[in-house]
């Protein structure tokens, strides 16, 4: 595998590309981060393995997030199925400020009450800025529904983080 990985640079600068953004995905839906370096790991690895068959090279981000959003519905499906979801929430930041601090945990502990879809495209349009496009690309279905589901989710959000209390 490593042979393969040395003789084909364009698979590694499509992934530099979308490296950072694909953590970032990753950690927002498993809620650890051994659990999103794996789920990162092994989306690389079946992005590699069918690399041959990428038509269009420009398409990456949206086929390498495709990868990790069914490999991640798969091993929920299998946690489901086998044991219980861990406790053992990630909540570290990077802002050591107090305040700041408590709205991103405020903010990650409402994000992670919302349906893995809500949550999904939720971080999809307005973290990493993909077009309505590329998410339908992702999960399917049209962009009306996309455009519902992400009004959906930002309401349930909110109310989440005001308590259902609308005072701006």
């Amino acid at each position: 595998m490593s042979n393969s990985l040395r003789n084909d640079p364009a698979f590694l600068e499509a992934l530099a590309l979308h490296h950072d953004d694909l953590v970032r995905f990753a950690r927002s839906l498993t809620r650890s981060r051994d659990d999103a370096q794996d789920l990162v790991a092994e989306t690389i690895l079946k992005a590699l393995e069918s690399w041959h068959t990428v038509r269009d090279t420009g398409a990456f981000r949206v086929y390498v997030f495709r990868i990790a959003h069914r490999l991640y519905m798969r091993q929920q499906l299998r946690r489901r199925l086998f044991h219980p979801w861990p406790e053992d929430y990630d909540t570290t930041s990077s802002d050591p400020l107090p305040d700041v601090m408590t709205d991103a945990t405020l903010i990650r502990e409402a994000m992670q009450k919302l349906p893995a879809r809500h949550r999904e495209c939720l971080i999809m349009v307005d973290l990493l800025g993909w077009s309505l496009a590329e998410v339908v690309e992702v999960h399917g279905g049209t962009i009306g529904g996309l455009k519902a589901r992400l009004f959906r989710a930002r309401e349930a959000l909110k109310n989440a983080i005001t308590g259902g209390h609308d005072d701006h």
